[in-house]
């Protein structure tokens, strides 16, 4: 995997000196501590858990780079260029004034990116058979984008292999073994189906998903010199009198901790989440639960803002409608979707529908704010259905015992209007409605299945089919929260800057820490936070390794 990094940490006491200095132990994070330290450059990781990987070890692992070698070699013609049309035609409107140069920047960087990984790491991918959604923008792709981390042993990294954090999805399979498995609506039978297959990965210490990304990034890192420094919270950046950024101030194990840099400093702390000033703040809807490590409590936000930093694009997130779990003794969003099925609508709080249920930016439309009042347009929301889906969905069943007020039942509509606090003659209306339409079999409405991400979900799941069997049944449907996705502004090098559009000479961004130059409606069905995400943590290390500074 390569030798050890040339140049050795310093350690004097209560203080080191090394050329990088990473924050945090995600997929952007380690992403910088592997390239930075091929490079040669010495490198320590700042972990503020007592785990490892953060939200990316939690993810499904899914990593969205266009234009790669693995498409390539499989025969799916890609380019950078048609990618980068893609991307730009997918973006929300008129965020390519401001978004435009990142966004080119990370999609011609990807494929570098996991050629550099796949060469210095363990870390492997396979091609997962999932298209772009949106296949009727230009430059979209069927095949070829969407990869799926190779399950690989944490024995790999040895005493660390332990702390990898754990998910809240609690199957060790991969993307492909779970689509296949049908694990939400048919659990017994998927994990019959490749118990042994999970009994064998169980035994030989394997992982999936995210926490595949994280062991075989990290192994690489360890491989090349990188130290890393867990239950180590960064509290303060701090810069010389050029404004230079020249060390972190740390608490390691409760004392104070000084890690002097030559080179740099990069924040990929992940998001603010999980601090309630800030959502506050910066966060207008009404949310439901949260999916990422309780830890994720803006720390890199406040360290830039007190360095002077800009901020962009705090008002976006990567959401999802999920059901509740607990994780960690805390309730917490578990990222499935549970709201597509042929017999289910989505009405908000005056019992209408509102948007195509099967449209690939439902999420953009449910998080919708008023543009007079600031306010959510449509929450409170819900998922209305029967009987027969939940009977179907057996797991719906089971996550609403970690919350009670998730999902209600009702002899009748009106009833159920009645008790989740709509107007029962619109609810009514609706599903009568909506019910004539499946009969005939187009949504006039909404236009459910007409474009092609529609159409592939009708052909797994159905069109439509009658709301008529009681019980109803009525879910809650707010967006829950991945990842925030708003916070430093940087440029195309993943350089720091200020409101005048200066560089903070020093400070680098990757992550959910920066503002992310794509937001809440991504490109990929899943996978624009892990592929991107390294990316960003590769610009960073490669700018850093071209400035002189350090070197």
């Amino acid at each position: 995997m390569g030798a050890s990094a040339p140049n050795a940490v310093d350690e004097r006491g209560d203080s080191i000196r090394c050329d990088v200095a990473v924050i945090g132990s995600g997929a952007a994070a380690l992403t910088v501590a592997l390239r930075a330290a091929a490079g040669g450059r010495s490198v320590v990781i700042l972990e503020k858990a007592a785990s490892i990987g953060g939200t990316s070890a939690m993810s499904g692992g899914m990593t969205w780079v266009p234009a790669n070698h693995l498409a390539a070699a499989a025969g799916h013609r890609d380019s950078v260029e048609e990618a980068i049309r893609y991307v730009e035609a997918a973006a929300p409107a008129g965020w390519l004034e401001t978004e435009g140069e990142l966004l080119r920047a990370q999609v011609a960087n990807g494929p570098d990116m996991l050629r550099f990984v796949e060469a210095h790491s363990p870390l492997r991918f396979t091609i997962a058979d999932v298209p772009d959604p949106m296949m009727e923008l230009p430059g979209a792709k069927r095949l070829g984008r969407l990869l799926s981390p190779v399950p690989v042993s944490r024995k790999l990294i040895g005493r660390y292999g332990d702390l990898v954090r754990s998910s809240t999805l609690p199957l060790n399979m991969t993307y492909a073994e779970a689509q296949r498995a049908n694990i939400l609506r048919k659990p017994v039978m998927g994990a019959i189906r490749y118990g042994a297959t999970m009994l064998r990965r169980y035994l030989s210490g394997g992982v999936s998903r995210g926490r595949a990304v994280i062991v075989g990034l990290l192994k690489g890192c360890l491989d090349h010199g990188c130290r890393l420094e867990l239950s180590c919270r960064a509290t303060g950046l701090v810069l010389d009198e050029n404004d230079v950024v020249t060390a972190v101030d740390c608490e390691r194990n409760g004392r104070p901790f000084r890690v002097n840099v030559t080179s740099a400093v990069v924040l990929a702390t992940g998001g603010f989440e999980w601090d309630a000033e800030m959502m506050a703040k910066y966060f207008p809807t009404d949310y439901e639960y949260r999916s990422s490590p309780r830890t994720n409590t803006g720390d890199g936000h406040r360290m830039a803002q007190e360095a002077g930093a800009a901020f962009a694009r705090m008002d976006q997130a990567n959401i999802m409608v999920q059901p509740p779990i607990r994780y960690e003794g805390a309730l917490h969003g578990l990222p499935l979707v549970i709201h597509t099925d042929a017999d289910a609508i989505i009405v908000d709080r005056s019992g209408r529908r509102f948007v195509n249920e099967y449209s690939f930016t439902i999420n953009d439309r449910i998080m919708g704010v008023d543009a007079e009042t600031g306010r959510s347009a449509h929450l409170p929301a819900w998922v209305i259905t029967h009987r027969p889906m939940v009977r179907r969905t057996l797991l719906i069943n089971w996550y609403k015992r970690y919350d009670r007020n998730w999902l209600v039942y009702a002899r009748s509509v009106e009833e159920l209007a009645q008790r989740i606090g709509v107007d029962a003659a619109n609810l009514q209306d609706t599903v009568w409605n909506f019910n004539r339409m499946a009969k005939a079999g187009v949504d006039t409405e909404f236009g459910r299945g007409e474009d092609e991400y529609g159409r592939a979900l009708a052909k797994r799941l159905g069109l439509m089919r009658p709301i008529d069997t009681p019980p109803y049944v009525a879910i809650r449907c707010k967006p829950s929260v991945l990842g925030t996705k708003g916070g430093v502004r940087t440029n195309a090098r993943g350089q720091a800057l200020r409101e005048d559009g200066s560089v903070i000479a020093g400070l680098y961004c990757a992550g959910n820490v920066m503002a992310n130059p794509v937001g809440t409606r991504t490109p990929s069905q899943v996978g624009t936070t892990i592929g991107p995400y390294m990316t960003w943590g590769y610009i960073c290390a490669s700018s850093i390794l071209s400035d002189n500074r350090g070197a």
